[in-house]
């Protein structure tokens, strides 16, 4: 018995030495009841990752929104800093939210951060909506929050800190492909490159998180701009929707078959009703930007399927005034049967699968489950939500 206790706890030890690990990070808004205490908060863990950086730091974001005073410029000051100490920084970011990004770029490239901007639209049709970025080929940040003061203060979000090789040289990959594509290369020939993916459904990796073993993979939109061997995001999605047996929870900012006059796309709608069909419990939050005219249309519908409830989630305005662009729940993740988590930067509609760059991690195991699972409660439960009514008439939400 002395035996087998000893081979347990030296089996433990070896999985704390050698296993990956992954944390929650959760922006909480200023002044609401929010705040997982199973998560961190994103400008430390940002400021904790960008000072350890030795060597190499890509940065892969939609945009840059920094305000003087206001809680990303200390990021943006250890960006700065990392140069200083020798290490070589890359930033990318999207060509359409240039207006906002120009701000901060020239002082960034002063400092000696090398810059590209891709333009997503030309390449395959969307934008560039990820949110990551890889410290030292070692580890990675990837989540909803964009690299905007808003995102850690103001709004909503979720994402996670992957402390893994294998997970930075996937992300790696795609951070060189879009660099590569930034910089004029052909996607076709870009993504029709030789190589083997390190996290992968087939080949997840183990992890702790909270002390306790879970098991993950990646995955990546859109469809067809997937580096050799990944995994694309929407079939993984679409796999987790369809073994769910008991309950589907989860949370995002918007929702729609179609987007900007494309054609209507109903892979997504489709599994959630398949779910609710089998009799699996599906409870959804969405962004009350998600509502107004013809932009509610699906959500509508989808809400009057049986097993199916939708709530509406409408943030508080800050004590201080209204805050453009802020104030809603931007955080995009499902958790499945207490069992399986997805946490993705793609809010739910063809163009983020289909055209636009996105990443997603999917972790197996209760523990992952359970910080989800809290997250969702305490909107789910919360005061800031009210049961979707199919036959209200919702106005567009005040953004700016």
């Amino acid at each position: 018995m002395k035996k087998v206790l000893l081979a347990l706890i030296l089996a433990a030890q070896s999985l704390a030495l050698s296993a990956a690990e992954l944390q929650f990070v959760e922006s909480v808004p200023e002044e609401t009841v929010y705040g997982s205490t199973r998560a961190a908060r994103p400008q430390g863990v940002w400021l904790e990752m960008i000072s350890s950086a030795t060597k190499t730091l890509n940065i892969e974001e939609f945009y840059v929104a920094d305000e003087a005073g206001e809680v990303l410029e200390p990021v943006l000051e250890a960006v700065k800093a990392a140069v200083k100490r020798g290490v070589k920084v890359r930033l990318l970011v999207d060509k359409v939210m240039m207006k906002e990004s120009g701000k901060s770029l020239p002082a960034l490239k002063s400092a000696g951060v090398e810059t590209r901007v891709i333009d997503f639209k030309k390449a395959g049709g969307g934008v560039q909506h990820a949110k990551f970025f890889v410290v030292d080929g070692a580890e990675v940040y990837s989540g909803s929050q964009n690299f905007d003061w808003r995102s850690l203060k103001h709004i909503h979000e979720l994402g996670l800190r992957i402390k893994s090789e294998k997970a930075a040289a996937d992300f790696n990959r795609v951070f060189e492909a879009d660099w590569a594509l930034a910089g004029g290369a052909d996607a076709k020939k870009t993504f029709s490159k030789k190589g083997k993916a390190k996290v992968t459904a087939a080949k997840p990796e183990k992890a702790l998180l909270n002390g306790q073993e879970v098991s993950y993979s990646l995955a990546f939109s859109p469809v067809g701009f997937v580096p050799k061997g990944g995994d694309p995001e929407i079939t993984e999605l679409l796999k987790i929707l369809d073994a769910a047996k008991k309950t589907v929870r989860g949370q995002v900012m918007t929702y729609a078959l179609a987007e900007h006059g494309s054609k209507r796309w109903a892979d997504l709608d489709t599994a959630f009703r398949k779910a609710a069909a089998r009799g699996v419990s599906v409870e959804l939050v969405f962004a009350d930007w998600a509502m107004g005219g013809k932009a509610d249309r699906d959500i509508k519908a989808l809400a009057k399927t049986d097993n199916i409830e939708v709530k509406i989630s409408a943030l508080p305005q800050h004590s201080s005034g209204m805050i453009p662009f802020s104030r809603v729940e931007h955080l995009k993740y499902l958790v499945v049967d207490g069992e399986t988590g997805y946490v993705t930067t793609s809010n739910w509609g063809p163009g983020y699968f289909l055209t636009s760059r996105g990443t997603a991690v999917i972790i197996h195991g209760a523990a992952g489950a359970e910080v989800l699972e809290d997250i969702f409660l305490r909107a789910w439960t919360g005061p800031y939500v009210q049961p979707l009514d199919p036959m209200k008439e919702y106005r567009p939400v005040k953004r700016f």
